[in-house]
């Protein structure tokens, strides 16, 4: 079946670049539709969405971007307008992959069209701003393959010729795979990190045995913000958390924030939530230079080169218990927090250097003098990466899930 493939760039001074992706994409059988975000300069090739099309769906017209002057205002015009076009013709099946090219200003115009198409849409971004930039700026929190131009788009030659061609092949191969799902399982969405995997991988293997489907997301900053993401707008039977450390590293200036509205958006929706204080004894930060001088006297973990964690104190785990309790208090579905009375992480635990049980404690009591009563509370009188623990979680669940259908 022939696919209809957008293609996002300047045509002042991108187009023959943009006329070499479509001539490929032509010949592999498909349709490029070519849509032209810039501003300035003469178009080099023709489109189907012009400049002025786009400006005009950002609320302004080209003229008067031009006659401004202020090339931010025009790139974000510029960018409302892609985002707007895309997502209509998607909503109306007209579009089936996107390929966008730039450098700073191209990329970041495109990056908002780029992160509102849906979580398995194909698309991809070649740019020369990803290596330096990283890829947050451009993918946000969804499946946008990001693919380094290496040298500048400026012209036809044996490097971006190569690469081009790679882009061009790879957007056609993704328009063209198609997933079939014969059977769709009830979704339960976890949040966890490796140093609670013992636990939650155990309950992740109990509940696919009763035949859910588990998707899960690290908390390390973008995989929260990716979570509440994806549970805001999908259907979801269930969230279990494992990791509150995100809350933890947005109060306390660390480096695995998913933003303010963690631990939000399932409550939101009324999703059942199972809620363990995982990870809660610690924040992350990434080579030891990070670490804030304040804090280089606590006790330090080094799981990795780019992964040092910082324990941390009773004051901070009181704030982070009255924080996540005022967040769970306006939940409207149900909510049960499980406590594993032994230790939060894999550090967490006597014998490690994050063993604290008055720091715990402080948290602890945070969290039942500050929640509601009808959120229940839950003591397991064993660490959190015990069988045991896991073994409690599946049974709670499985009564939210009984309860649910009585």
């Amino acid at each position: 079946m022939k696919k209809t493939i957008a293609i996002v760039g300047t045509l002042d001074t991108k187009g023959l670049e943009v006329d070499f992706v479509q001539k490929i994409i032509r010949n592999r059988g498909h349709q490029p539709f070519i849509i032209d975000i810039g501003v300035l300069g003469e178009a080099k090739i023709p489109a189907q969405v012009t400049r002025h099309q786009v400006a005009s769906a950002g609320g302004m017209t080209l003229q008067r971007l031009i006659e401004n002057g202020d090339e931010n205002k025009a790139g974000k015009t510029m960018a409302e307008g892609l985002k707007s076009i895309v997502k209509v013709m998607v909503k109306k099946g007209e579009l089936h992959a996107l390929l966008a090219m730039g450098g700073g200003q191209g990329s970041m115009t495109s990056a908002p069209a780029l992160q509102a198409l849906p979580i398995g849409f194909p698309k991809i971004l070649i740019s020369t701003k990803v290596t330096q930039a990283g890829a947050a700026p451009y993918a946000g929190t969804r499946d946008v393959t990001l693919m380094p131009s290496v040298a500048d788009i400026a012209g036809l030659n044996r490097l971006t010729r190569q690469v081009l061609a790679n882009a061009a092949g790879a957007i056609v191969g993704m328009a063209e795979t198609e997933i079939v799902e014969s059977e769709l399982k009830p979704l339960v969405v976890m949040g966890m990190n490796g140093t609670v995997t013992g636990g939650a991988l155990k309950v992740k293997d109990d509940l696919e045995k009763e035949g859910y489907e588990i998707l899960v997301f690290h908390t390390i900053g973008t995989g929260g913000r990716s979570l509440e993401d994806y549970v805001s707008s999908n259907p979801v039977a269930a969230v279990i958390e494992f990791a509150v450390n995100e809350v933890g590293n947005e109060l306390f200036g660390g480096m695995a924030s998913s933003g303010p509205d963690r631990l939000e958006a399932a409550g939101d929706r009324g999703i059942p939530q199972i809620i363990i204080p995982g990870s809660a004894d610690f924040i992350n930060f990434l080579a030891p230079p990070t670490v804030p001088d304040a804090l280089i006297d606590r006790p330090i973990h080094y799981h990795n080169p780019q992964a040092t964690i910082v324990r941390t104190s009773i004051s901070e785990n009181r704030q982070l218990g009255e924080v996540i309790a005022n967040k769970l208090n306006r939940s409207k579905g149900k909510v049960f927090i499980i406590w594993p009375k032994y230790g939060l992480s894999s550090v967490d635990i006597q014998g490690k250097s994050f063993y604290d049980p008055e720091a715990d404690m402080a948290l602890y009591r945070a969290l039942t003098e500050n929640l509601d009563e009808n959120i229940s509370f839950i003591e397991v009188n064993t660490h959190i990466n015990s069988s045991i623990f896991a073994e409690r979680v599946v049974e709670t669940f499985k009564g939210i899930i009984c309860n649910l259908g009585s």
